[in-house]
């Protein structure tokens, strides 16, 4: 079924596209992407708790995206927070590790998690690993605000 966006949602996509970086910039790719899909989880979470207020404003990313994918009523979208997780140890390497010693292996990972959703059109991939990582980034924020309904 088509689903045509609301308002809400033309609104969040316009704030994703304006702070994910399109340049050949890897890490501040994964870094913008990861922050805009927090927010989107900080979103889902408050749409589905009954008192929001009451969850401490500090939560980590992992704990959002625990209770996020615990809420979820949908099986369908259990790639989504797969995937989500994925971008998270992506994330998590890159900020956290120098050498970054797993950094390829978890990066071709997370792009392959997405590729393969069974709710994506499953196009011809990009050659070019930032393409591949914007799209995948991207992917996310359509499958949450989907989930958020917006």
């Amino acid at each position: 079924m088509l689903r045509i966006g609301t308002e809400k949602y033309f609104a969040s996509l316009a704030q994703f596209e304006k702070h994910l970086p399109t340049g050949k910039d890897e890490e501040l790719l994964i870094l913008k992407g990861h922050l805009l899909i927090e927010r989107l989880l900080t979103r889902f979470v408050d749409a589905n708790v009954a008192h929001p207020e009451r969850l401490p404003p500090d939560l980590r990313f992992a704990v959002k995206l625990a209770i996020a994918s615990s809420l979820s009523k949908d099986p369908r979208s259990d790639w989504l927070w797969e995937a989500i997780a994925a971008l998270n140890r992506l994330r998590n390497e890159l900020a956290h590790q120098l050498a970054r010693p797993k950094f390829a292996h978890l990066r071709k990972g997370f792009v392959a998690l997405v590729e393969k959703s069974p709710e994506l059109p499953h196009l011809e991939p990009p050659s070019n690993i930032l393409d591949r990582l914007h799209r995948a980034i991207f992917s996310l924020h359509e499958g949450l605000s989907y989930q958020i309904d917006l």
